[in-house]
């Protein structure tokens, strides 16, 4: 007679409790579903946003032959030979910018003026995401030609490496920025798609530590960020460490 009671009091306890987790689960079931969401939201907006700030960036190694009599040398089609536009950003080896000009009687010559004739490597970047050459024509200047001999040893310039990649340009991510705090906020939403209802935004942290950011557009408690680090391309050609931080709610 009392085991059964007791049987009873056991069952009964278990459907309570069953019922109380199906009540508790019915509660934050939507909460969880909306944090997935917006989990899935983020997934996609570091694809999104990425594609909008990126940009092929191609670096060509540069050697020139000793014997060049003049500081200031002509590269003849270095631009053809390269398969390069006049965006570019000309370095020595050990860094620094080089001045650098597009010959104004051929466009597909490049112009170093190299400061020391010593220096015999250099490194070009090239992306229409950089600052385009201005042309000039510069006296005295050694002209020469890609793999060029004279009685039998190198006279002119060769190209040891060509490489090229995409990365994350500043210059890129200052536009978008600016877009989002202007008037194409709206029309940014409806390029990527952002469901109605949902809202984002986004920072970017250079490798000094300075963030810049989107406004705030009315960010509730409860919104969801996703920090992504990334290799960016600043205005000097420099390739830095940098964050990503995407908001949203």
């Amino acid at each position: 007679m009392y085991k059964r009671g007791s049987h009873v009091g056991v069952v009964l306890s278990f459907v309570i409790f069953i019922t109380f987790l199906v009540f508790l689960y019915s509660i934050i079931e939507p909460e969880l579903r909306v944090q997935k969401d917006k989990e899935s939201l983020l997934d996609y907006l570091k694809i999104e946003l990425a594609e909008k700030v990126a940009a092929n960036l191609t670096s060509i190694t540069i050697s020139i032959n000793r014997t060049s009599a003049h500081e200031c040398v002509i590269l003849k089609d270095l631009i053809e030979e390269a398969v390069v536009t006049s965006h570019l950003i000309v370095k020595d080896e050990l860094g620094n910018i080089a001045n650098a000009n597009i010959s104004e009687s051929d466009n597909t010559n490049l112009i170093i003026d190299r400061e020391n004739k010593e220096k015999v490597f250099f490194k070009i970047y090239n992306s229409q995401e950089l600052p385009e050459l201005e042309q000039a024509t510069i006296h005295p200047c050694t002209s020469l030609e890609k793999d060029a001999e004279f009685h039998g040893s190198p006279s002119g310039y060769s190209i040891p490496l060509v490489n090229k990649e995409i990365y994350i340009f500043e210059k890129k991510i200052i536009g978008l920025i600016k877009d989002y705090n202007g008037e194409g906020y709206e029309d940014l939403r409806e390029e990527i798609k952002i469901p109605s209802g949902t809202e984002f935004g986004f920072s970017f942290t250079y490798n000094n530590g300075t963030t810049i950011e989107t406004e705030e557009k009315g960010i509730p408690k409860d919104v969801q960020v996703r920090e992504i680090p990334v290799q960016y391309v600043d205005k000097k050609a420099n390739i830095l460490l940098g964050y990503v931080n995407i908001k949203v709610w």
